[in-house]
């Protein structure tokens, strides 16, 4: 039995303004730091044989935080980077709204509309299926901890659990939420969903 922790970077102005990421690298406000601390302390009892993160900086300085105080090694991994947004990226929610009228059919179902220029999202999701269980098979037993983002984290649990991308929104992330997977016998199983509970301590 194996645990996998995905967790989502602090937040960032971007997040604050609704904006899209996607791969573009963007900051942690101070708030953002804040969150990052608190989840390190949260989990600095848990033992992890490793810990992956996504190679951008939102991701990487919470990660870094982690890796302090749980003293492991932080191993940047491309695999967690960010979906690319293509077009969508560095706009907000209502700038989309007035250039793409097609933006709430996505925001429904993801299969029913690609977002210009952006990745496939069921090929990432078929490519995460396949990462997550090599880390999980791997892990013999030990946790893990992956520091990623949304979109990534999304397409990890519906990779994990074999749903169709229409339920991609069904999951709420919040900014250092810990998603915690149990894999046994070959299957995943969600143990645990957005905790942020850790951020009460603030």
């Amino acid at each position: 039995m194996s645990f996998i922790y995905l967790i989502r970077h602090g937040e960032t102005n971007w997040n604050l303004e609704k904006r899209f990421q996607g791969t573009t690298n963007t900051e942690l406000t101070y708030e953002g730091l804040k969150q990052g601390k608190l989840l390190a302390n949260n989990l600095e009892k848990t033992d992890f044989k490793n810990i992956y993160t996504s190679p951008l900086n939102r991701a990487k300085i919470t990660a870094g935080f982690l890796g302090d105080k749980t003293k492991c090694e932080v191993i940047e991994d491309l695999d967690f980077k960010e979906i690319s947004f293509g077009d969508w990226e560095g706009l907000t929610t209502t700038e989309i709204k007035e250039k793409y009228p097609l933006m709430d059919k996505w925001f429904s179902d993801p299969s029913l509309y690609k977002i210009p220029n952006s990745d496939d999202l069921e090929a990432e999701k078929n490519r995460l299926k396949k990462r997550l269980i090599e880390i999980a098979t791997n892990a013999e037993g030990h946790n893990t901890a992956i520091v990623s983002h949304a979109g990534i984290i999304r397409l990890s649990l519906l990779a994990a659990l074999d749903l169709p991308l229409s339920y991609y929104w069904r999951f709420v992330l919040d900014n250092t939420s810990i998603s915690i997977l149990e894999y046994y016998n070959g299957i995943f199983h969600l143990k645990t969903l957005n905790n942020t509970s850790h951020l009460l301590n603030k």
